[in-house]
């Protein structure tokens, strides 16, 4: 199979929304012969059409797609493996970096403070490439410029101790959420999750990638702390997200597939609690749920 980023003709944006157009296929579980529009895409990635109609070209080159006369472009074939983002859309430079810097600094492998030049150096990146990143990573609160060209990231959950701390502090927030005044479901949101939440379930053994389960996770524990209507509560678990998205990145091969469809399966069950008003059993299934996690990241490392 062609790889995209051996064409120089190729654009880093047009990979990386290839990449993103792939990524949806998979979450939203398009169907094969489902119809793929550029005007649809355009709007939700944020883009204008011209460079999602190239990424359209390169996904029907690779075989995921085919052209219609008339009708526009299908999804020519289901995704098959975990593998299968990478074999049909390869990550950019750009989406490289942003692995290879996220893995060691979630390892502890890059200091809390750093120069754009030490950088450039150490990844053989350019300027702009580099520029790019860290700017994706001051968009997730993970980092954020210092005097000159330095950055600085936030703290990560780097130790066995800190770590520990995050997941105590998780039980208060997300548990005492559940108990605010002001608690009240939204049916739609909660439809919606735990629609995504069933997909991933029934999805196939190693078809979930680390991006797409991030962001089910992390979507499902701050809806649930956003129903609580306290928006300091909303804060601090949006923080707590931002500060497991460098630890989890680079935790996600440790965690076996079977862990992340119980973890579904807990959601769903929590979901249904909520769902159903029964608030106490709620609290404690998620209380068992965010401590099972802990007990597993901790035997995981």
């Amino acid at each position: 199979m062609a790889h995209i980023m051996t064409n120089p003709t190729v654009s880093n944006l047009q990979a990386d929304l290839a990449r993103q157009i792939v990524s949806l296929a998979g979450e939203k579980q398009w169907a094969v012969g489902q119809r793929v529009s550029d005007f649809t895409l355009a709007k939700q990635l944020g883009v204008s059409r011209s460079p999602i109609r190239a990424a359209l070209v390169l996904l029907a080159e690779q075989g995921l797609l085919v052209h219609v006369p008339g009708k526009g472009y299908e999804l020519a074939r289901g995704q098959t493996g975990s593998e299968e983002i990478d074999n049909v859309a390869p990550p950019s430079q750009v989406e490289t970096l942003y692995r290879n810097l996220m893995a060691d600094r979630a390892s502890g492998a890059l200091a809390d403070e750093v120069s754009e030049a030490e950088l450039a150096e150490r990844y053989g990146a350019t300027r702009g490439a580099l520029r790019k990143v860290l700017l994706r990573f001051a968009a997730d609160g993970l980092a954020q410029r210092s005097r000159g060209h330095g950055w600085a990231f936030t703290e990560s959950l780097v130790t066995d101790e800190v770590v520990s701390e995050s997941y105590q502090f998780r039980l208060v927030i997300e548990c005492g959420a559940l108990r605010q005044p002001n608690f009240k479901v939204d049916q739609q949101e909660l439809d919606s999750i735990r629609a995504a939440q069933k997909a991933t379930l029934q999805s196939p053994a190693g078809t979930i990638r680390r991006d797409q389960w991030f962001r089910i996770n992390a979507q499902f524990h701050e809806t649930l702390v956003s129903w609580s209507h306290n928006r300091f509560l909303v804060q601090s678990v949006r923080q707590q997200n931002n500060l497991r998205r460098m630890t989890e990145y680079a935790d996600f091969d440790k965690l076996s597939g079977s862990r992340i469809y119980d973890a579904c399966a807990e959601h769903i069950a929590i979901l249904d609690a909520v769902r159903d008003g029964d608030i106490d059993f709620a609290e404690a299934l998620l209380r068992r749920h965010i401590e099972r996690a802990s007990r597993d990241l901790t035997d995981a490392s």
